[in-house]
């Protein structure tokens, strides 16, 4: 049996065949430094594992609304309303089945053979193969140090064709950055003034270090923000997201969500009633996670790699690898094999100088980074 065309278009998530590989490792009995993988190393704060309990004896383990259960939803809309000062219907607030589960709904709306997608280069890989999973076009825009890797309306302007979608993250994945307010107005300016639409993925936007970025609905309602509970909330197990979409979307979403989701997962639902209530959890790990940064970036530095710009939020640091004249691919697969450390290479993120970044995560305890650097240290020192 023949797979699609378009099935052989999707590039594999590398991070997850090496997180494999590393745990096969780790199964013969070899110790491995996991600094691959984006995922916290916390549990999920007790408030909202009781929650899930308490679900489950009150048997809220049936289908919901396929748009969610309301009380969510409002809970949500009372978030942007207390932390935001942003009024919004919880009608425009759809949960999904993880904020995957939203690009694909998403997508499945707005894209097809005839219309396409912009996407960053570095950037998250899934935005991309969504798009092609719903046949749209994907143009990749390369970004780098000089605009601290965020697409600006000077990337738009030069394209051959400006994308129907635009979608991008704030904090970014995999380079840490926090897209600067007044250029994220000029790209909702630029994208609606030339009838098109911009989706901005504020899923790290609790994990950021120093300040604090406002949500771009503060900017305009006819933007479509997309976050969830996986990262702030040490959540990605439950599956669980949202996206604020404008009224003319709810309908044409709803139809698609009945038929390929039915519903996004029950008792994960009523356990994030309580999500908003953990604010000290989350506090907490965002310290951590701080406190990780500032361990690991003047190490990585000082054993040669280059970091232009300082990351702001999510946990990634993005590197240029180009002083040991190594593919992104090898120089992680060398790393694993001979200092039993994982990274992430640079072409999980797009072709634009895939061959000389990597991507560490600092989702890890700090004696395993402290452990991860001492390795590579002695591993450089034999290249």
């Amino acid at each position: 049996m023949k797979p699609t065309e378009r099935t052989e278009r999707i590039t594999p998530f590398y991070v997850m065949e090496l997180l494999e590989k590393a745990k096969a490792m780790e199964a013969r009995g070899e110790d491995i430094v996991h600094m691959e993988v984006g995922e916290p190393d916390f549990p999920t704060p007790d408030r909202i594992k009781e929650k899930a309990i308490e679900a489950i004896k009150e048997n809220h383990t049936f289908y919901t609304h396929s748009l969610g259960i309301p009380e969510l939803r409002e809970r949500i809309a009372e978030y942007y309303r207390t932390t935001e000062g942003i009024s919004i219907d919880k009608d425009r607030i759809i949960i999904t089945s993880g904020t995957s589960g939203a690009f694909l709904l998403l997508f499945s709306v707005l894209l097809d053979s005839t219309r396409s997608l912009g996407v960053s280069d570095p950037g998250y890989p899934c935005y991309k193969n969504a798009g092609i999973l719903v046949d749209g076009e994907v143009i990749p825009i390369p970004v780098t140090e000089e605009t601290r890797f965020e697409i600006t309306e000077e990337h738009l302007k030069k394209l051959k064709k400006i994308p129907d979608v635009l979608i991008v993250s704030t904090p970014s994945n995999p380079t840490g950055i926090v897209y600067r307010e007044e250029n994220l107005r000029k790209l909702c300016e630029f994208m609606l003034n030339e009838g098109k639409i911009l989706v901005v993925d504020e899923l790290y936007n609790g994990l950021i270090y120093g300040k604090r970025a406002r949500s771009a609905l503060s900017i305009t309602d006819e933007v479509i923000v997309i976050n969830g509970f996986s990262k702030t909330h040490a959540m990605t197990g439950w599956r669980l997201g949202w996206m604020v979409v404008p009224e003319n979307l709810i309908r044409p979403i709803h139809k698609i969500s009945q038929n390929v989701y039915i519903s996004p997962p029950s008792i994960a639902q009523y356990a994030a009633l309580a999500a908003f209530d953990v604010g000290d959890d989350l506090e907490g790990m965002k310290r951590t996670y701080a406190s990780r940064r500032d361990f690991l970036l003047p190490h990585l530095q000082e054993m040669g790699f280059y970091i232009p710009v300082v990351p702001e939020g999510a946990f990634y640091i993005y590197a240029d690898i180009s002083k040991w004249n190594m593919d992104s691919m090898v120089f992680v697969e060398r790393a694993l094999n001979e200092a039993k450390v994982a990274i992430t290479p640079g072409y999980d993120f797009g072709r634009f100088r895939a061959e000389t970044h990597i991507r560490f995560s600092y989702a890890n305890k700090m004696e395993m980074l402290k452990k991860g650097c001492e390795r590579l240290k002695i591993w450089l020192g034999t290249l």
